[in-house]
């Protein structure tokens, strides 16, 4: 080898260094097929990502705004329970007024003696013990409502954390959604200088791997009629269909020399 001809060595370095080449471009192809792979499932996330933050940010508005409408409702409650309390206050008021009443009926039909003041005692009596009842259930009345107030309040005070808890998520799902959409941009404009750098793009490659597939099934199937079709019959068959392929795909370099690697 080392005595050939300086020609036939430069002819097969030539052929060596070609070889290297398409190595290099079919490794080419397929580290691009993996990037725009990358790219593309990237893009698809991204955008999965924004929708689903405007998807939470469309929910969290409606939570809030019901929120709202509890919080609302919890206020007037809670003022209206006041209202009532403020009533059972002037209730109370009264039934220990109509008490006193009764204890100063009692007190005139014992002066007016047995007799005469009998029938005032025992209806000053009997208004007593009503006026007695009707006050406790009014204190009992007065004291629910205090709690339920109170009630309402702590309520109130919930739904105004979660308004604020809300809110916060709020905040972030924008921050998300924004985040994607500049995420997204961001991969739109990768792929565009990968384009530019690269002069691939994913519908090439797509089509490349489609070509590529299609070219395998035709070597299977070649492979199978091996041996069972006359050669003559698959190249007549075949010949002005794969004529056009042959020559795009020849390989014009000087055939190895038999002495050659």
């Amino acid at each position: 080898m080392a005595n050939d001809p300086p020609k036939q060595r430069l002819l097969r370095l030539l052929r060596r260094t070609a070889k290297g080449a398409r190595v290099v471009r079919e490794r080419s192809t397929a580290d691009e097929g993996a990037l725009w792979s990358a790219h593309e499932r990237a893009l698809v996330r991204s955008r999965d990502a924004g929708a689903a933050a405007q998807r939470i940010a469309s929910s969290v508005a409606r939570q809030r705004a019901t929120m709202e409408s509890v919080a609302d409702r919890a206020r007037s409650l809670a003022s209206r329970a006041g209202e009532v309390q403020g009533s059972f206050g002037r209730v109370l008021d009264v039934f220990e007024r109509l008490a006193l009443v009764a204890l100063n009926a009692g007190l005139e039909g014992a002066r007016l003696g047995e007799a005469e003041g009998k029938q005032l005692g025992l209806v000053g009596d009997e208004v007593r013990a009503q006026s007695a009842r009707g006050l406790e259930a009014a204190r009992e009345l007065s004291a629910a409502l205090a709690q339920l107030g109170a009630d309402l309040g702590a309520l109130e005070s919930h739904v105004t954390q979660a308004q604020t808890v809300v809110a916060e998520v709020a905040q972030e799902s924008a921050r998300a959604a924004g985040a994607a959409s500049d995420a997204e941009a961001a991969l739109v404009d990768v792929g565009d200088r990968v384009k530019r750098a690269t002069g691939s793009d994913p519908e090439t490659l797509r089509a490349v791997a489609e070509a590529s597939e299609r070219a395998r099934a035709l070597v299977t199937s070649l492979s199978v009629l091996s041996g069972k079709v006359p050669r003559t019959l698959l190249v007549g068959a075949l010949g002005p269909v794969l004529a056009p392929l042959a020559r795009m795909l020849a390989d014009e370099e000087p055939e190895e020399d038999e002495r050659g690697e």
